[in-house]
């Protein structure tokens, strides 16, 4: 392990620790504490299929809160190939053990383009929750519903349409 690498694991046990004190510190002194996040799980004991945190919003189960930046890229214009689209990111919670896509920099519906869509992607079935943006919006952050990925693997992609000759895609690796 080089020197910047053993650097950058002290910084993160430091800042765990720094968490713990604090956490525990809260609960003794009867401070407030983040929400609790989702017990999420397989129906019926299945392994890769239907959860009870499938098609959830990150911030309403509570996994925003944890939620990581896992892979990022810029979606390429379909024209010339240029990676300077809206920025999308593929986020996992790990209290929650779910994926979601984040799309930032997106344009919603408008009167002449189909705008932005944001989609998650379960691998092992194929579940997929999409979403865009509000409609007219424009530099707009939105995100798709969390996928349980408890075992499996999931991406996101994107597909953004802002008018003639200006469509961009992109899609971030499994995780």
């Amino acid at each position: 392990m080089g020197g910047d690498s053993v650097q950058r694991v002290r910084v993160k046990a430091a800042m765990s620790a720094l968490t713990l004190m604090a956490a525990t510190g809260a609960v003794w002194l009867g401070l407030a504490t983040p929400a609790q996040a989702a017990t999420c799980s397989w129906y019926s004991g299945q392994t890769g299929t239907s959860s009870n945190c499938d098609n959830k919003d990150p911030d309403v189960l509570a996994c925003g809160s944890d939620g990581q930046t896992i892979y990022s890229t810029r979606l390429k214009r379909s024209y010339d190939g240029a990676l300077n689209g809206p920025l999308l990111e593929l986020r996992y919670s790990p209290s929650c053990r779910t994926v979601w896509g984040r799309l930032t920099g997106a344009w919603g519906t408008d009167y002449d383009q189909a705008g932005c869509t944001v989609t998650v992607h379960r691998n092992s079935d194929g579940q997929e929750y999409s979403r865009k943006p509000a409609f007219g919006a424009t530099n707009a952050t939105v995100w798709s519903n969390t996928v349980y990925d408890a075992g499996v693997t999931a991406y996101v992609k994107a597909y953004c349409d802002t008018g003639p000759g200006y469509q961009y895609n992109g899609q971030t690796a499994s995780y």
